[in-house]
């Protein structure tokens, strides 16, 4: 079992290298390794037999060992046809010279084949899009394994992570569905830059179109660096401040093509946080962000480094904790700037669970 998972991680490992180092989509790099694979076990298997045939005398002292024809074997159903004299087709296969090395390659190629595919189905627990647990570099679809949270590290990390890469484009990203929240994060929603690389700059931003949240719900929500053309908010709120900064200058964000895009949906998941990421300088482009029924029991929102055209956040929206309205539960930051403003958001008791 150790041997299959071993033959089974470096086959992930040359799957993984196609796709990051020659950018083929992720069926065709597991096309190409299975190929690879099969073709160079079959060639060195055969090779080997080639060798032992050629010096069999030697192996055997002196002896020789003739397989020269290979008869099929007779089969008692079969002789009694014969006996009845009815026709019976007969098989015999010439192993000799180059016929020989092609039978065996095509033989031992399909053994292998068979076999690679028993290793993969049974080794095989790389993360595939959208399961919680991992980091995603979209537009791949393979995720890498996330290590266990500092503040739970005996537990499985059940974090989506999904990363945008250096000018990725997506046409439209859904998130629906979702319950959010661990005791032990402080955020169950975040968009933010690679933390690990310190992404910065002024095009390391997450480009939008429009963003639309209904129907959501969280104990807390802080948004802040964003750039917005409009921004309509009313949600009802366990208190909020808004310090959203007017400015006519700022450009409206117009996302209308969608060639070389992707589209993106995670539905009806449990996951302990969400997080989106900007993971290269020259950030990424989404045309429609849709944000519906996407609930945390614990841990707030924490949105930053967006510049979009339009976003709103409806009736249907609740954030809360219970602390009371005169605590803001919902902060709209002052490094937020927007052309128009419009906010409509109703304070009432709320104590989200």
């Amino acid at each position: 079992m150790i041997a299959l998972s071993s033959i089974g991680s470096g086959v992930q490992t040359i799957q993984k290298w196609m796709v990051a180092s020659i950018g083929v989509t992720d069926f065709l790099a597991f096309l190409m390794t299975a190929v690879i694979c099969v073709v160079a076990a079959s060639v060195v298997s055969v090779g080997v037999m080639t060798l032992v045939w050629r010096y069999r005398r030697v192996l055997l002292r002196g002896r020789d060992l003739r397989l020269d024809r290979f008869m099929a074997p007779g089969i008692p159903g079969i002789n009694l046809f014969n006996a009845l004299r009815i026709p019976v087709p007969k098989f015999s296969f010439d192993l000799s010279g180059g016929r020989g090395i092609a039978f065996s390659l095509g033989v031992v190629g399909v053994g292998f084949a068979l076999a690679f595919s028993l290793v993969i189905a049974t080794t095989d627990d790389t993360p595939m899009w959208p399961e919680a647990g991992a980091a995603y570099a979209l537009p791949s679809t393979i995720g890498t394994p996330l290590d266990p949270d500092p503040e739970t590290p005996e537990q499985a990390s059940q974090t989506l992570l999904i990363g945008l890469k250096n000018g990725t484009r997506i046409d439209r990203m859904t998130l629906s569905g979702l319950n959010l929240g661990k005791a032990s994060l402080a955020k169950s929603f975040e968009i933010r830059r690679n933390p690990t690389t310190g992404v910065t700059g002024s095009t390391a931003y997450l480009f939008i179109g429009d963003i639309v949240v209904t129907e959501s719900s969280a104990p807390a929500l802080s948004f802040h660096n964003m750039e917005l053309g409009s921004v309509t908010l009313s949600p009802r709120t366990d208190g909020h401040t808004n310090e959203i900064q007017q400015d006519s200058t700022v450009a409206q964000v117009i996302v209308d093509s969608s060639r070389g895009a992707g589209t993106v949906k995670v539905e009806n998941s449990v996951v302990d946080r969400v997080i989106i990421q900007i993971n290269g300088v020259l950030g990424a482009t989404i045309g429609v962000l849709e944000i519906t029924d996407v609930d945390s029991s614990v841990g707030s929102w924490d949105w930053g480094y967006i510049k979009a055209g339009s976003m709103s956040i409806s009736a249907s929206n609740e954030y809360g904790s219970g602390s009371g309205i005169e605590v803001p539960n919902a902060i709209w930051a002052d490094t937020i700037s927007a052309r128009t403003i419009v906010d409509n958001t109703v304070d009432v008791p709320i104590s989200v669970k």
